[in-house]
């Protein structure tokens, strides 16, 4: 059987639609690390296009250096501003468009201060609420590296905020990663099960887990300086026609795979093929000696001599067995889940300056796209959420979550009409009445969008 054609670029099981699904998600965040490193707005645009742009290359052209393509996406975006952020200090780093209140200002001023990977770490961990191995992924730390630069970066944050001396880690606590890890205020780990035990009757390494939770909430509350609306739906509108060209789709994905069973399962019956034939010999040469053997014992009766004939009820010839017909029937085809790989790539050494516009051959449609108005008021407001680019007639479910990412438990549905798009309402109510960034998330559980609401005290 001739070999199947497979889909034309990706790593294995790396769709278009799992990296689009993590560009959209991710954009404002790489957008804010840009425009922090000084980055002004036009030039900002610019490295998310292009650094998204050499995402989906890497992806669909180095599949085998692939771990994590969040943390992989940010190494590049931030290595690229950093060689074309201004040399002025038009944009005050600690002010301008990422403050919106006095707070914001003493927050992003106090990072300022700290050295580049710390800040980057705080950012990427606290304010961008990335995992450990994104995080180790943009920094080329693993995981509990990541977490253990996350912990010191914290303890070194404080004092610029409270002008109060941070905790020390104690002489006898080797574990830092495990001490960050435990003031997030998640779900403990079974392997830091130990050290949180431990933190629980030693005054030293409690006073660390309680200054690491003050920072980690101080800091996911940071204001995210988005893609402007009016640059954000032709960025990901280019990003997509790349990425379509580039890599294939859920459906190409799923073809394959069944190609690649089909072609593993159709091996077995091949082999036997052989067997078959040759019984089917051996089959016709017994009939053929039995008919021998009756034709003999009908010569021995007598035969006709003078009409040269044998008796009518013997044959003489015998007709040849027919061959067993075989069927090869396929096995019913089993159609495996799409799988998500979660990558990390080494940062390419020289990022086009530009981005260039490949064609797509995804089907036109609307970008995704999600838009709460009004953006900012108090808690409890009544907010109108619109959407385009959704697949029609499926729900989507719109959630309101605080500035630590929690749920609320305010949420409603909307369906999207033929057009894939939708307005709907959504209670602005967090329990709690905490002030700043609030965000209101829309996901049918293939598509995700995520828009800013602030939260006024």
């Amino acid at each position: 059987m001739a070999q199947q054609s497979r889909p034309p670029g990706g790593a294995a099981g790396v769709s278009a639609e799992d990296l689009l699904a993590a560009v959209r998600v991710h954009a404002d965040r790489v957008h804010d690390a840009v425009r922090r490193l000084g980055c002004d707005p036009a030039t900002a645009v610019e490295v998310v296009e292009t650094s998204a742009l050499d995402l989906v290359e890497a992806v669909a052209r180095r599949p085998e250096t692939v771990a994590d393509a969040v943390g992989w996406w940010f190494a590049q975006a931030l290595s690229l501003g950093r060689r074309v952020a201004g040399r002025g200090r038009d944009l005050p780093l600690g002010g301008g468009v990422l403050a919106v209140d006095e707070d914001q200002e003493i927050l992003a001023a106090a990072l300022d201060q700290l050295p580049d990977r710390e800040r980057v770490a705080l950012l990427l961990r606290d304010s961008y609420d990335l995992p450990a191995v994104s995080v180790g992924a943009a920094l080329n730390l693993d995981a509990d590296e990541a977490m253990e630069l996350v912990g010191r970066a914290r303890l070194a944050f404080l004092p610029l905020v409270d002008d109060e001396p941070a905790p020390a880690v104690p002489a006898h606590q080797h574990d830092v990663a495990a001490l960050a890890r435990i003031g997030q205020g998640m779900q403990t780990a079974a392997r830091d099960a130990t050290t949180r035990r431990h933190a629980l009757s030693c005054d030293e390494c409690r006073s660390v887990t309680d200054a690491q939770q003050r920072a980690h909430l101080l800091l996911t509350g940071l204001t995210v300086a988005a893609l402007p609306e009016g640059e954000r739906a032709a960025v990901l509108n280019r990003v997509e026609s790349s990425t379509y060209a580039a890599l294939p789709t859920h459906a190409a994905l799923l073809a394959a795979e069944q190609d690649e069973q089909w072609e593993d399962e159709e091996e077995e019956p091949r082999l036997f093929s052989p067997l078959i034939a040759l019984l089917s010999v051996v089959l016709a040469v017994l009939l053929g000696v039995g008919a021998g053997l009756l034709l003999t014992r009908g010569g021995g009766e007598g035969v006709n001599s003078s009409a040269g004939r044998a008796p009518q009820d013997v044959a003489l010839i015998s007709e040849p067995p027919a061959e067993p017909e075989v069927l090869l029937t396929p096995p019913p085809l089993q159609l495996p889940s799409p799988r998500t790989s979660v990558f990390v790539l080494e940062p390419t050494p020289s990022p086009s300056p530009t981005p260039e516009a490949v064609r797509s051959t995804a089907p036109a449609q609307e970008p995704l796209s999600l838009v709460v108005d009004p953006a900012s008021g108090p808690n409890g407001a009544t907010l109108t959420v619109s959407g385009t680019g959704w697949r029609p007639g499926t729900q989507v479910q719109l959630d309101y979550l605080d500035p630590t990412g929690t749920p609320t438990g305010s949420r409603s549905v909307v369906v999207p009409d033929a057009r894939g798009r939708f307005t709907g309402q959504l209670s602005a109510q967090d329990p709690a009445n905490l002030p700043g960034r609030h965000t209101v998330r829309a996901s049918n559980g293939t598509q995700v969008a995520e828009a800013p609401y602030d939260a006024q005290a």
